[in-house]
């Protein structure tokens, strides 16, 4: 019970250290001195289109990882911290990693909070608290897919545009302008940028180039590969964008009829990973005795470790075989 108290304040510190951090964060960049004149220069100096949502990124990023100088320095050294990043603007969340971080500690902490009902050891409270600080980095993958998923669906639309833009006498640029106002999110946002680099000076290959990097998707890369090859060479775009639409069509049908033929597949796999845990929970409250010798006995914590093993390696050679790439 005395480590369990310590490790109680421990967190307890950390929480309301990082919930600090974050108050500062927030206020720092919305309701400071320097936030307000930094906006009224920005609505100022740049038309914002009205089909921009609130969602849409600004012109100016803040590639800061905390507002804490010290903090910011800290986690710079992390390995993996820019991919973590990455992964957090791709999601379309306005989060900072210290804000993540802050919430996946909150997390293993509510977690810590309940497991301490159930009669389990100490180092088992440990483990699914941390295994529950994860809960926060599958909810942005999760958010990343989707909306990645989403800007997928709308490449095709946007070589149809572009091509019947091109068609009626607009010039290429003209077209992004155009594509930005009519075109609903998270796309359009993300050509906004395209749009707005462009009109900064920036070269409209290198742009384009750059917009490959901050969406990753391979249609996406078809797709300024044929724009930036046409610039260089020569040709018809508008007929070039027509045959890129179908294209990506013609795959995103393909990859949809596979996933219906996989469904049962990923339905096993949730079935079968979730059945266990949930299963657990439930006498852990119903009739904790059924479980108590699994926690007693010495060897039990290790087992559970093993059937969990076995079990996520069961899930990934699973999702393995459900998850066909087309």
């Amino acid at each position: 019970m005395d480590t369990l108290y310590y490790v109680f304040i421990v967190l307890l510190f950390i929480a309301v250290a990082l919930a600090s951090e974050a108050l500062w964060q927030w206020w720092f960049a919305s309701r400071s001195t320097a936030a307000k004149r930094l906006n009224k220069r920005l609505r100022q100096t740049t038309s914002i289109s009205a089909a921009i949502k609130r969602d849409a990124p600004g012109l100016l990023k803040n590639h800061r990882l905390a507002t804490s100088d010290k903090l910011d320095a800290w986690l710079r050294k992390l390995p993996g911290i820019y991919r973590l990043q990455a992964y957090i603007l791709q999601a379309g969340l306005a989060w900072s990693v210290s804000r993540f971080l802050m919430l996946g500690l909150l997390v293993a902490m509510f977690s810590f909070f309940i497991c301490v009902l159930m009669p389990i050891s100490i180092n088992m409270i440990v483990g699914i608290s941390i295994l529950s600080s994860l809960l926060p980095l599958g909810f942005i993958i999760r958010m990343r897919e989707q909306r990645l998923r989403k800007i997928e669906e709308q490449l095709p639309e946007v070589a149809d545009f572009i091509s019947r833009s091109l068609r009626a006498g607009h010039a290429f640029s003209i077209s992004l302008q155009m594509l930005v106002e009519e075109m609903p999110q998270p796309i359009a946002s993300e050509f906004k940028i395209v749009s707005d680099e462009i009109n900064f000076g920036l070269p409209m290959s290198e742009a384009l180039q750059r917009l490959c990097v901050r969406v990753p998707l391979p249609d996406l890369q078809y797709f300024v590969m044929a724009i930036l090859i046409q610039r260089e060479t020569g040709g018809n775009l508008a007929e070039l964008m027509t045959k890129v639409s179908g294209l990506i069509r013609q795959r995103l049908k393909l990859e949809g009829d596979v996933r219906v033929l996989s469904a049962e597949g990923r339905l096993s796999a949730w079935i079968l990973a979730l059945l266990s845990p949930v299963v657990a929970v439930i006498f852990s409250f119903t009739n904790p005795d059924y479980l108590k010798q699994l926690w007693d006995d010495p060897s039990g914590p290790m087992l559970l470790w093993t059937v969990g093993g076995m079990l996520f390696l069961g899930v990934l050679v699973m999702r393995f075989i459900v998850r066909i790439r087309v």
